[in-house]
């Protein structure tokens, strides 16, 4: 799967938000899938859309899924929304989601009927698709979603650490462009942006930031997982 290369950041706000919203994104889910079908190769492609909104619960099913699915270049790929408020809840309740979403995938592959009622109803076949990628199900199905309910224990967790990560980053990411969207700078230094780009990445990945945010903690790159740094000096 090719990775979407984000444009220059623009010194317009609005247009940093909308980047974070949606080449940032979009990379990063691309990055976690890459994974998840590295260790799982039947999970089928991915096809990643944003969306407007808060961001509800990811791991409610109805939220991520369209239940959308097509054949392109004659491999199935299914489709998902993502929308930057999603990513408020956390690496690991999203790489959840994500897991979630690919044990469809396999069922749609395998020629599986998991789900009824207009998607709603997960039946003992998806708890057992999941069960393959590492969810947890619930003990009993729960009235109207069935056993949608898989959960990705601290346990397991650990085993995707790098991929939490770097959805966690992500999060950090849309905060840093909110941040400079709607607030007074805290400084004379907080609002004097500088590049800090990607090395690792073909062409280099940049981006504009605060010398505040980021004293703040380390910026991982979505696509390699290498931290952002100072851009050298223009020659």
């Amino acid at each position: 799967m090719t990775i979407p290369h984000p444009a220059p950041v623009a010194h317009d706000e609005s247009e940093t938000a909308a980047l974070v919203h949606g080449a940032v994104i979009i990379s990063t889910v691309e990055t976690a899938w890459q994974e998840i079908r590295r260790r799982h190769p039947d999970v089928p492609e991915l096809a990643v859309t944003t969306a407007s909104g808060n961001g509800a619960d990811p791991t409610r099913c109805a939220t991520l899924r369209t239940g959308r699915e097509f054949t392109r270049d004659g491999v199935l790929t299914m489709e998902l929304r993502f929308c930057a408020g999603t990513l408020r809840h956390g690496g690991q309740a999203n790489l959840q989601a994500l897991l979630h979403h690919a044990a469809h995938g396999l069922a749609r592959r395998r020629g599986v009927k998991e789900v009824s009622s207009g998607y709603r109803w997960h039946n003992k076949h998806f708890a057992r698709i999941a069960r393959e990628l590492g969810l947890t199900p619930p003990r009993r199905a729960t009235p109207v979603v069935g056993m949608t309910d898989c959960r990705l224990d601290d346990a397991e967790a650990t085993r995707w650490s790098e991929v939490i990560a770097v959805l966690d980053a992500a999060a950090g990411v849309r905060l840093e462009a909110a941040v400079q969207s709607t607030a007074t700078p805290r400084s004379p230094r907080s609002g004097n942006r500088f590049a800090v780009v990607c090395a690792e990445c073909s062409p280099p990945r940049r981006l504009q930031i605060t010398p505040f945010s980021f004293e703040q903690g380390p910026l991982l790159c979505g696509v390699c997982l290498t931290k952002f740094r100072p851009a050298p000096p223009a020659a």
